[in-house]
């Protein structure tokens, strides 16, 4: 998934997948990750945003940008939640979506570890990055 690949490009951590279609009918997949600063959670956001452009992904509605503490994009089947990682870990998104399987991210160039998956996610698949970002 593109919007995933990216944030960890941009240096997100712990950045999740879930796969949220069978639970709701807002979004296909939540992308959540957290940056160390108000400045990188912006260019996290920022650098998706231009990535799924690129893609030919729309835009359809964004918050939280000017603040830096919680950043929403909403690109209908895909929403990314991009946090301040103090803002992450009070609101806790990821144990709303505790029934949602997380979906594995190839691993960034150069970079040899996987993404962080919680234990409560058990059941993953994957999804080829072009057709779902």
């Amino acid at each position: 998934m593109l919007a995933g690949t990216t944030a960890r490009e941009k240096l997100a951590e712990d950045v999740l997948v879930l796969d949220v279609a069978a639970l709701t009918t807002v979004a296909s997949y939540l992308v959540i990750g957290s940056g160390e600063s108000v400045r990188q959670v912006k260019a996290i956001a920022e650098a998706v945003d231009e990535a799924l452009a690129a893609e030919g992904a729309r835009l359809l509605h964004s918050e939280g940008l000017e603040h830096g503490r919680w950043v929403l994009l909403d690109f209908g089947d895909v929403v990314v939640h991009i946090f301040h990682r103090e803002a992450r870990e009070f609101y806790r998104i990821e144990r709303l979506w505790a029934d949602a399987p997380a979906v594995d991210l190839p691993p960034v160039r150069g970079e040899g570890r996987q993404v962080r998956t919680p234990r409560h996610h058990d059941r993953e698949r994957e999804i080829p990055p072009a057709e779902h970002a």
